[in-house]
This record gives C-alpha cells, sequence and structure tokens, in this order.
C-alpha cells in the first residue's frame, strides 16, 4: 500500500510538472506574423506619402520615407521569433533603414547620393531575403513598387555575392619569390598563379600589394593586375621590390566583370 501510494505521489508530481511546463510553453508569444504585417504596412506607408509628393527630395522628406516604416518596425528588434532566420533578416532589415537614415547627415554633398542609393540598395537586398521566407503582400496599386524593390533586391544580393567571391580570391593569393638571375641583383621578383574562382569572366583586374618589414612598417607599394580573365583559368599575376619582405597586404584594387 505504500508502496503504491508513493507511486500515485511520484506520478502526481510529474503530472503537475508537466501540464505547469506546457502552460509556460504555451505563454510564449511569437511575433512573426505581426512582422510580416507591420513590414507590408510600413511600405504602403512610406510609398503612399512618396506618391503624395513625388517631387520632394528634400532632407525633411527622406527622413519621413524611412520614419514611415520604422515606426510600424522598429519595435521587433527586441521580439521573439519562432523562425530564427526570419528574426536574423528582420533585425537585418531594421538596420539598413536605420543606416540609409544615417547617410542623411552626408545631405547636400556630392556623396550623398551615391551614399543613399548604396544603403537603399542593401536595404531591397534584405527586404528580398525576407520575401524568400514570407511572400510580402500589398494592395495592387503598389505592386510596381514591389516589384522594383524586389528586383534592386536581387540585383544588389548578386553583387554581393561577387564581392564575397572576389574577398576569397584575392585573399588566396600568395605571391613567392623567385630565384635571382644574378647574386647582386637588388629587386626580387614575386609570382603567383590564381585562379579565376568566380563564376563569372573578368574583364578588367587588379590588386594592391604592400610590403611589411619586420617592424610592420609598410616600405613599398606594389601593384599586379589581368585583363581578360576568363572564369575558371588561372592567371601569373607578378611584381618586383628592392625593399625588405617580411609579409604582405594583398588589397583589391579594381575589378570589372565582363557583361
Amino acid at each position: 500500500m505504500k508502496k503504491f501510494f508513493a507511486l500515485f505521489i511520484t506520478l502526481f508530481s510529474v503530472s503537475i510538472i508537466l501540464v505547469a511546463c506546457g502552460q509556460k510553453n504555451s505563454s510564449v508569444k511569437y511575433y512573426d506574423s505581426a512582422f510580416i504585417t507591420d513590414l507590408e504596412k510600413g511600405l504602403e506607408n512610406r510609398w503612399a506619402l512618396s506618391d503624395s509628393d513625388p517631387e520632394n527630395e528634400s532632407k525633411d522628406f527622406y527622413t519621413k520615407l524611412d520614419n514611415k516604416e520604422l515606426d510600424q518596425i522598429s519595435k521587433y528588434t527586441n521580439k521573439k521569433f519562432k523562425n530564427s532566420n526570419l528574426q536574423e533578416h528582420a533585425i537585418a532589415y531594421i538596420n539598413t533603414l536605420k543606416k540609409q537614415k544615417a547617410t542623411l547627415k552626408y545631405y547636400g554633398s556630392e556623396s550623398f547620393d551615391e551614399k543613399w542609393i548604396d544603403a537603399t540598395n542593401n536595404r531591397n537586398a534584405e527586404f528580398l531575403s525576407i520575401n524568400k521566407i514570407q511572400k510580402i503582400k500589398v494592395a495592387d496599386k503598389y505592386k510596381d513598387y514591389l516589384a522594383e524593390l524586389m528586383g534592386s533586391g536581387k540585383a544588389q544580393t548578386e553583387e554581393n555575392e561577387l564581392d564575397k567571391k572576389v574577398n576569397i580570391l584575392v585573399k588566396g593569393v600568395n605571391f613567392k619569390a623567385q630565384p635571382k638571375e644574378y647574386v647582386d641583383d637588388t629587386y626580387t621578383d614575386y609570382e603567383a598563379i590564381v585562379k579565376n574562382t568566380t563564376g563569372k569572366d573578368i574583364k578588367n583586374f587588379g590588386i594592391v600589394i604592400k610590403i611589411k618589414d619586420k617592424d610592420d612598417t609598410t616600405v613599398d607599394t606594389q601593384y599586379a593586375n589581368t585583363e581578360e580573365w576568363d572564369k575558371g583559368d588561372r592567371v601569373k599575376l607578378k611584381f618586383s621590390t628592392d625593399a625588405e619582405v617580411n609579409k604582405m597586404k594583398i588589397t583589391k584594387d579594381y575589378v570589372e566583370f565582363s557583361k
């Protein structure tokens, strides 16, 4: 009897714990759907304001455009999402809006238009990521704006992916010193065999090589470049220097892809 009573108490306790845990879990509120709804509303509010005064290019107007979205979705930075991927891109999208708004401190300068457009393109790329997770729906009168936004986002996403591939390519460049023809030569030739791993044909490509001595001081700057570099092909990049080479810092100078 005592064993039965003890077993009953144990099972009863476990059931209480399970019910409590179930109640706790059921009380968690997720904001995935609410974010999507407010994202759609913010976009429509932005486009409605833009349509109300299409010729307005003032700093105050640009600020209001970004605020139309931020007023709707900035609160989701600290909200809980069931889909962690959606949460990641929701926060990233909010941050791109804030960065776009931050470019307004350059309003009136020669660099403003470029900074605003770059920020817009990055914002649109993040929007595209959200749309892949959950299709965004807007009123019929805004569907052309939505298509334009997604087209810009796709172009920027492709550009970002190419940038990553170029950075990986540059990071993999490994110059090696070549034997000197004469012992008393003051210059040393350096060569690197590099494969075009970007998946695209490159029309023009150049890198900057900063030569560092043992004190990590830049003692020389050299350049290497190539043209008409087909995808998958290997080319030989080379330079010469009479400086002491302890290490090299290699960065992209320019890249132009073939059309």
